[in-house]
């Protein structure tokens, strides 16, 4: 019974050592992975300020992989294809974050502008009734779109 007992006791030990070290892996990845994923929309933000446009891209490309339910991502892509004169990319950007937060004014109002840009009438006038239901009495995203048609 003794024998038996030290056999299992050598058996479970190095178990138990190895699930330690698989758990402590697995927290560091976590973390890395976390930290990498910020930091990718963190250098993709600051690349669009300082007109970087088509690194921004490339940072926010790898965003999205890691947090593909990012509205802000989507949108920034949408922004930063806009900038370098992609407008078919950018309103395919821009519809993906619109299925993720469809109350968005500023998305409402960037989906209405490519879509009049795009020569998409039908669309902009969607886009127009959006923001007419969701905006109060004074909106700029409103005035603004309503601008490009004057």
């Amino acid at each position: 019974m003794m024998l038996i007992l030290l056999v299992s006791h050598q058996i479970i030990q190095p178990t138990f050592k190895l699930m330690k070290y698989f758990i402590i892996l697995t927290l560091f990845l976590y973390s890395s992975h976390s930290w990498s994923a910020s930091n990718f929309y963190d250098n993709a933000l600051e690349n669009f300020n300082e007109t970087k446009y088509e690194t921004a891209i490339k940072y926010l490309e790898k965003e999205i992989v890691f947090n593909p339910k990012s509205s802000e991502s989507f949108v920034l892509l949408g922004k930063s294809y806009e900038k370098i004169d992609d407008l078919t990319t950018a309103n395919k950007y821009y519809n993906i974050a619109f299925t993720l937060v469809p109350h968005n004014l500023e998305l409402n109002f960037l989906l209405g502008k490519t879509a009049y840009n795009l020569g998409n009438i039908e669309d902009y006038a969607e886009f127009i009734s959006n923001l007419e239901i969701l905006c109060d009495k004074d909106c700029e995203e409103i005035d603004n779109l309503k601008l490009l048609a004057e």
